[in-house]
């Protein structure tokens, strides 16, 4: 029989269990009490105080005790939704009540065996019953004791641990404001996506939101003190339009965790990506085919260097880089993040053999946006000594990344090819890449893209000696920076004023 919002739930008090849809359902005895007091009041909204008071009067319990029996509740129903939370009020019960056992059939069958069978098959069944009684209570007695050896040969069967999953909200305080609120809507997504079975519990947004609002914490995993959770997983998200990183950990209530680090052109992709890691992470299973994965040493080396890299403990980061390379060294994305990194630092000449080896990697595997970048990389390394050779592999990215519709590194390209120009003193040929750069940047929207398109114009026209027009350009280059609030610029920004002062 399929279950629905209108097949009523019957409460059996005689033996502590429901039965819903014929099918008898057992409880603990406390969650018992839970669901028949929520029940006594049909679409009530009941608070959390209230619902301690009826299951556990003149006990002193944590509200942890509620979340525990309100999952177990809707474990033990799902599919089917029978209890609605109603943020920072409380809970109501959805479905019906009836005062008519719900399995006929059984009782029927019962009484029909009873009437049939002849006085000395009962009472032969009933002496066989006592003594299983006997027998069982013995052992059970036993089992708890020192001994014996028998029952130490383990048990017959391993009973599955449930999980309850808690998915907090996305980190985005390292994206421009305009992106911030995107945390709560990720957690959304994930949740919604991830599978809700019978021995697993996904706490619903509004249950994740009312277990933060009651209790500030230091750490994720100190939410497992008043949550119930098994599994707690946080997340953050940085990076600009077309270049979104997503770092994220699973903390298990044991102390363990596991790390893992996701790249996109989107936050929609990284998104998808976060969902089918966690699938494959928690379950072994995914709702799609994997693109493969790195190993979890690998994994948690960059984590933690992509953590560090948020922090701006940019030398930092390069140790677990390196070792990420050595653990995974066929994987061009580590190679391209650790070149990427020394070149931040200026370390050109570190930078080169990374980018080469990524390359060399890339060869093995299909077209991807990852070449175009290397190639930009590359160019922006030879930039230092080699120009005509930098200009050669930026016009390579600016192609592989338009073949990819890689927007963000086509823009990042035609803005190096113009700073080539500048530093050959080719202004009339720099000043249409630069255009086209900064025009992709706000076709994307991408703040941090387009403060720097205006400090490249601040580049073309101080070369020139127009100080002027350097100095409206760096201004619309911080007024970016201020209304996006663009931490990471500030400092360049200071610089770019102390290079125009000095002029």
């Amino acid at each position: 029989m399929a279950k629905d919002n209108a097949t009523p739930v019957y409460f059996d008090d005689a033996t502590g269990t429901l039965v819903f849809a014929n099918e008898r359902i057992e409880l603990r005895p406390k969650t018992y009490a839970v669901a028949k007091f929520l029940a006594a009041h049909p679409q009530q909204v009941c608070s959390k105080e209230a619902i301690m008071n009826a299951a556990w009067e003149n006990s002193i319990v944590e509200d942890q005790a509620v979340f525990q029996s309100i999952n177990e509740i809707r474990r033990k129903f799902a599919p089917t939704a029978v209890i609605q939370t109603y943020p920072r009020r409380g809970y109501a019960w959805l479905i019906p009540t009836s005062s008519q056992h719900a399995i006929q059939s059984q009782s029927q069958t019962q009484a029909a065996i009873k009437r049939s069978t002849p006085q000395w098959l009962l009472l032969s069944v009933l002496v066989a019953v006592l003594m299983g009684s006997v027998a069982i209570g013995w052992f059970s007695f036993v089992g708890n004791g020192e001994k014996p050896s028998r029952l130490q040969e383990g048990p017959r069967f391993k009973a599955t641990e449930h999980q309850a999953l808690m998915v907090l909200p996305t980190d985005t305080a390292a994206l421009t404001n305009d992106d911030r609120g995107l945390g709560f809507g990720a957690m959304q997504t994930v949740i919604e996506r991830l599978p809700n079975e019978s021995n697993r519990t996904i706490f619903q947004a509004s249950d994740v939101l009312d277990i933060m609002d009651r209790k500030p914490v230091a750490e994720p995993a100190d939410y497992f003190a008043v949550s119930g959770a098994t599994q707690i997983i946080s997340s953050e998200l940085n990076g600009v339009p077309g270049e979104y990183s997503l770092l994220f950990t699973v903390w298990h209530s044991d102390g363990t965790q596991r790390h893992g680090v996701l790249h996109g052109g989107t936050i929609e992709q990284v998104i998808n990506d976060y969902t089918e890691a966690l699938m494959l992470q928690l379950f072994g299973e995914l709702t799609r085919p994997h693109r493969g994965a790195s190993s979890l040493l690998t994994s948690t080396l960059t984590h933690r260097a992509m953590t560090l890299l948020a922090q701006g403990e940019t030398q930092t980061a390069i140790p677990y880089l390196e070792s990420a390379v050595l653990e995974h060294p066929e994987e061009p994305m580590q190679r391209f993040l650790l070149a990427r990194t020394h070149l931040h630092l200026g370390q050109a000449e570190s930078a080169l053999p990374h980018i080469e080896a990524g390359l060399t990697a890339l060869d093995a595997l299909p077209p991807q946006p990852l070449r175009g970048r290397l190639l930009y990389l590359k160019g922006v390394a030879l930039m230092g000594n080699n120009l005509p050779a930098a200009s050669h592999f930026l016009g390579a990215a600016q192609e592989a990344a338009e073949a990819q519709q890689d927007w963000l590194y086509h823009a990042y390209a035609k803005a190096m090819q113009g700073q080539v120009l500048i530093q050959q003193q080719r202004f009339s040929d720099a000043e249409p890449l630069l255009a086209e750069s900064l025009r992709y940047q706000q076709l994307l929207n991408c703040p941090l893209g387009i403060a720097q398109g205006h400090l490249d114009y601040f580049d073309f026209y101080f070369a020139q000696g127009n100080t002027e027009k350097a100095q409206e350009q760096l201004q619309l280059a911080e007024q970016m920076v201020l209304e996006r609030n663009l931490v990471i610029v500030k400092q360049l920004i200071a610089d770019y004023k102390n290079k125009l002062s000095k002029s």
